[in-house]
This record gives structure tokens, sequence and C-alpha cells, in this order.
């Protein structure tokens, strides 16, 4: 066995939150738990507004979570869409109704198991290309020998402050080769579940390496994404990122197996090439490439919005500083900051003492979503915000 641990969302939450009530009891902390609608920088200081009074800081960290839900088909406020799934013990299943849910990811998985143990219904899985998540194997210690900070910020220098595609692939060949991580192996086809549920249960130390090599890679990928070219860039997603991709976010081994005995039984069925969604005469119609599914209830498990014009969820706080243009869209997601130091930047440059972290980066902080991510990001943004106001670090 792989001898991997896992612990539910709801105890990790109460983790941090008992972690949060020991740290800020422990420091002159005050929480304010009033919303935030506005930060305005004037006179050198930052001008906090709340619906019940304004506050003055000299330095803000905007860690606003996550944009909404994405809306990919317009299904917003229709009877029986769910445009997002949590609380899921909150939903209640109606039995001989029809389910469909929006997305093969993680999240889409977490419903697969709620209605396998909560109903008798069957369940459909749509997306664009019917993919599944690889298994989580045997994880392992992997560290990078020739792409390190030192040796990034060399290849900077060398290359006016760029660092090419074609020189980060002869490295990761290196690092493969060290390694002896056979990559072509593991181009299997995830849009056939079965199959690759069935080989990452039976290869767990091949795959649990190709995760540790790609998990790897998420630590330093802040490093390398903001001072790539946009062709480069672009390469990258055409011919790299989905491999990546599928190892990333693995998923657990009880659930490839409960999904398995779901797909053999036909409780589940996954579903690719969706074009479209339309709720007519009571249901909704999911159009694919070859046939049209017709269910009562949509679940939209596609995730958050990366892009600001794409969420769901109104936001004010985050709306007026867009109106402001304290805050500006990326084109890769998220918002501009700068690399490494996070600090924002507005229409008249970068902002002094004015912080983004987490999701809503992600156009600079390529793959910044883990936990672990998150914790070296908030690291980052400190120390950048100590060595400005020259205190030690």
């Amino acid at each position: 066995t792989s001898a991997n641990r896992y612990y539910s969302r709801q105890l990790f939450g109460k983790y941090m939150q008992e972690h949060f009530e020991k740290f800020a009891n422990k420091k002159n902390v005050s929480i304010i738990t009033d919303h935030a609608r506005n930060v305005e920088f004037i006179s050198q200081e930052y001008v906090v507004s709340t619906q019940n009074g304004t506050y003055y800081f000299d330095a803000v960290f905007l860690s606003s979570g996550q944009f909404g839900p994405m809306d990919p088909y317009h299904l917003e406020g229709t009877t029986g869409y769910y445009k997002w799934p949590y609380p899921l013990h909150e939903k209640s299943i109606e039995a001989n109704k029809d389910y469909a849910v929006i997305g093969t990811g993680l999240s889409s998985l977490d419903i697969v198991r709620y209605f396998i143990a909560h109903s008798t219904n069957k369940l459909a899985l749509i997306s664009r290309d019917g993919k599944v998540q690889s298994v989580r194997g045997k994880m392992q210690e992997v560290k990078f020998k020739y792409i390190t900070h030192k040796k990034l910020e060399k290849i900077k220098v060398a290359h006016h402050g760029y660092i090419p595609l074609e020189e980060l692939v002869e490295r990761f060949k290196k690092e493969l080769d060290r390694l002896d991580l056979d990559v072509e192996k593991l181009r299997i086809n995830r849009s056939n579940p079965v199959r690759a549920l069935n080989f990452d249960l039976s290869h767990p130390e091949e795959v649990g390496l190709m995760q540790s090599f790609v998990l790897e890679i998420v630590h330093i990928a802040s490093y390398i994404w903001p001072f790539m070219t946009r062709e480069d860039k672009a390469a990258y997603r055409k011919h790299y990122a989905p491999i990546l991709d599928d190892y990333a976010n693995p998923m657990p081994e009880g659930t490839a197996e409960e999904l398995l005995d779901a797909l053999s039984s036909g409780r589940v069925e996954i579903y690719s090439g969706i074009t479209d969604i339309e709720y007519k005469y009571n249901k909704f119609r999911i159009h694919t490439k070859d046939k049209e599914l017709r269910v009562h209830y949509v679940f939209n498990a596609t995730g958050p919005a990366k892009a600001y014009k794409d969420a769901t969820e109104p936001n004010p706080l985050i709306e007026n500083l867009v109106n402001q243009d304290l805050l500006i869209e990326h084109p890769d997601g998220g918002f501009y900051v700068t690399p490494i130091r996070n600090q924002v930047i507005m229409r008249d440059g970068v902002m002094s003492r004015f912080f983004m972290l987490g999701q809503k980066t992600s156009g600079v902080n390529y793959l910044d979503n883990g936990i672990m991510e998150l914790i070296d990001e908030a690291k980052r943004t400190v120390k950048a915000l100590a060595e400005e106001e020259g205190l030690d670090v």
C-alpha cells in the first residue's frame, strides 16, 4: 500500500480555525468581523471601509480567497441547478430522479461518493474530455538538482530576465533521467476512466514518483512562470501542461476503488464531448457530440473561476478595487502582482505595502493553489514587507 493518509475538509477546517484562534489570541491582533467594502490609497496610507466604519493602515495584505464558481452554461437561477456542491450534507437526493455533474475533477468525485452512500440513483459525469485525475501513488522525496532557485537566477541573468522554455525542457529531461522516470509510459488515455484507474492502482511506484515530480514543479512554478514569454507559455500549455495536469491533483486510492465499482455496476457513467446545456420542459438537456442526456438536477463541479470576468458571485470589495484601477486583470487569470513579492500592480505602477495572496494571483503565481504553496507565498510577502521596512527577517 502507499501508506497515504487523508483527512476530511471539515476536520482540516476545524484544525485551521483552532490555529487561527491560538495565534490571534497570543499576538497583538484586532479582529474586525465587518464586511470590507473598499480600500483607498490616500496620503500615503490605506483607508479600509466597511459597512460600519473606516480604518487606516500602513500596509494591507489582500487575502480574499477564490473567485466564485464558474457558470459555463449560464444556468444560475435555474430550478434544480446547484452552482456549488458544498456542503454536500445539506443536499437531499430525490428518489427516481436523474442527476448529472458538470466536471470530472476532484469535486465531482466528492459528489459520487455522497451519492453512493446516500442513494441508489444513477449519476452522470459530463465534461469536454471525460478525463479522470490520476490516483495517488507512493509519494517519494524529490529534490531537483538542475532546476533550483540559484540556477534559475543564473538563467535569467543570461537571458535578460527571461527563462526560455527550451532550456527548462532540457533541464527537466535531466531531472527525469536522474530519477529514472519514464514519462512516456505514463502518457495514458485518461478519457478511458476504467483503464486509467486500473493502471494507477497497479503502478503505485511509477505513478507516485511522477506525482512527486510534479509536486516539486508546483513548488517552484511561481519562480518560473512570470519570467517566461507569452510564446513559451502557449507552447508549454499545448505540449507539456496536459500530462502535468493529469498528475497534479490525484484522488485517494479508496475513492478510485469506489469509482471503479460504480462504473462497473452502472451507478455512474462518464460522458465526454459536452457542447451545451439547456433547460426545457422541466428537464436539463445536456448535449454532447453524439447524444443528448435529460436529467432533473445538475451539480456544477467545474470549480472556481480563474478570471474575474467569469466569476458568478459578486464581491463588492474586488469590484470597487477594479473600478478604481487598483486591481488590473491579468490575461492568464487573477490580477497583476509583482513576481515573488506579490505587490499589487495598479494602473499607475507598483503599490507600496499593498500585497495580494492566493488564487486571485494565479496569472503570476501559476499552480499556486495548494496549502504548502500558499504558505510559501505568505512567507514571501511578509518577507517583502519586512525588507521594505528595513526589518530583520
